[in-house]
């Protein structure tokens, strides 16, 4: 099912809401979509519940298709450009207690809350809203999805010529604080640090496969086409680009299923 002619910024943002609760964890509690309908009836006082059921139930044929990614991409951006930045700035409050309805802010919801916060100019928001929630924070593990990102993002700044460039470290540091804004430089060089001894110790083709499944498994498409974004800069940072960096991009995009041509 496509968006149809009655579709409307409630159902775009239902889509969104729907997104933050299911891609995190492939799951939706009752919590969750009680709090979704809940958030939709502040926008939308006039409907009844029935008709705020109705949006939930249209926004969710949408999102359980097989290439949902791309509505949901459309959602966020006809939202930034629809929206005041207070009434942004709202959504993602909604967000926030739709994504802690739960009692716990997993890795995952943070991340895609960081990214909707980036796409709407909103950064400053959403690390006051994480600050302020009463929902548990899951724990960063010892080795995370970012942990994963950063390792592609070595692979793909040691392909050109054996050696990491000052520029490519430091594009490297400035796309991971874009995936974690509450992050200090110091955390995301300890990120970065730990990858690079990972990949020192010169991992097997296993090994690099396990972080390309994470990503897939942990990210929506939507963020995975920012990852390969992240790839380009970097592989861009040092001025040049060479086939063997737009084989990695080539390779990983056929492994998240991204059917898209990204100009080298």
């Amino acid at each position: 099912m496509l968006k149809h002619d009655s579709w409307t910024k409630a159902h775009d943002i239902a889509l969104v809401f729907l997104a933050l609760a299911y891609t995190t964890d492939s799951d939706l509690s009752n919590a969750e979509v009680e709090s979704i309908s809940t958030s939709l009836s502040r926008w939308r006082p006039e409907l009844t519940k029935d008709q705020v059921h109705a949006i939930v139930l249209e926004a969710g044929s949408v999102f359980f298709e097989s290439e949902a990614e791309q509505e949901i991409v459309e959602s966020v951006r006809s939202l930034g450009t629809a929206l005041s930045i207070t009434q942004r700035r709202e959504v993602l409050e909604d967000a926030i207690r739709v994504a802690e309805a739960d009692g716990v802010l997993l890795n995952s919801e943070q991340n895609l809350l960081s990214v909707l916060a980036g796409a709407w100019d909103i950064k400053a928001t959403k690390d006051r809203l994480i600050d302020e929630s009463s929902a548990r924070l899951e724990n960063d593990p010892e080795w995370s999805i970012l942990h994963d990102i950063a390792l592609l993002y070595i692979v793909m700044g040691h392909s050109a010529d054996g050696h990491l460039k000052e520029v490519e470290i430091s594009a490297m540091i400035d796309r991971l604080g874009e995936w974690e804004t509450q992050l200090t430089v110091e955390e995301i060089r300890s990120i970065l640090r730990a990858a690079i001894d990972y990949y020192s110790q010169g991992p097997n083709e296993n090994d690099l496969t396990d972080s390309v499944l994470a990503i897939k498994e942990a990210l929506p498409k939507s963020q995975r086409l920012i990852v390969l974004d992240d790839l380009v800069t970097i592989a861009r940072a040092d001025g040049t680009v060479i086939e063997s960096e737009k084989d990695i991009v080539e390779s990983l995009s056929s492994a998240w299923n991204i059917d898209v041509r990204i100009a080298l």
